[in-house]
């Protein structure tokens, strides 16, 4: 009897598992990915650049005299802002520390001076291509001061503008080198005045003013481009 009993447990065991699991039991995992987080845009590029050249400071030349600015190298920085592909936004100073002399024709006198040339210049850049090789061209307009810093004489501030162009050399997305050169005209303006007509088609009235450019500048210069 207990011989029949233990001859008949395997066939219960095995009566039990189903037909299809060929003796093994299945369960199935579900795994739930992370939700992936937004993508913020990029922001504007954006570019510091610390420059140091030379410039060439010109003359101005008054009714019999000239007003001689000795060329002189000078320094100062470049903020740049993308504002579409291609093409930035810039606001740049530069300052050169020189001296002038005065040369009076008629009365053989010579004066000489203490004087430094700030130009403040807000304008746009286009690049022209793309890749570790970018060159350039700008135009900008601003202010250009002659800050005289010999004592008693008075200072001079010109509406100015300036043209231009260059290359830049990028090491790496952040790194870079910038050289460029410009053509800087600061201008005066004279000759207003207010005037009433009448004629066939009835009165009119206008205003006239008359400008030209005070001497004829230019500089160049290089430095160090950090990209942001």
């Amino acid at each position: 009897m207990l011989i029949l009993a233990a001859s008949l447990l395997p066939l219960s065991i095995m009566a039990q598992v189903p037909a299809g699991s060929k003796g093994t039991v299945q369960q199935t995992y579900q795994f739930q990915e992370p939700e992936k987080k937004p993508t913020k845009a990029p922001g504007p590029r954006i570019e510091l650049t610390p420059i140091y050249g030379y410039s060439l400071n010109g003359s101005v030349s008054p009714y019999r005299s000239k007003f001689k600015m000795k060329n002189a190298a000078h320094f100062g920085g470049i903020l740049s802002v993308e504002v579409r592909p291609g093409i930035l936004g810039e606001f740049s100073y530069t300052r050169s520390k020189t001296t002038a002399r005065y040369d009076d024709f008629i009365s053989g006198e010579t004066t000489n001076y203490d004087m430094a040339i700030d130009y403040f210049q807000l304008g746009g850049v286009r690049e022209l291509t793309k890749g570790p090789v970018v060159p350039f061209g700008m135009a900008s307009l601003g202010l250009t001061w002659f800050n005289m810093t010999t004592h008693g004489v008075s200072d001079h501030v010109s509406f100015s503008a300036a043209l231009g162009g260059g290359v830049k050399f990028f090491f790496s997305d952040r790194i870079g080198i910038r050289l460029q050169g410009r053509l800087l005209l600061p201008m005066y303006f004279s000759g207003g005045g207010l005037f009433v007509g009448i004629g066939s088609g009835g009165a009119s009235t206008g205003v006239g003013v008359s400008t030209g450019v005070l001497t004829v500048q230019g500089d160049f210069s290089g430095g160090l481009i950090v990209r942001f």
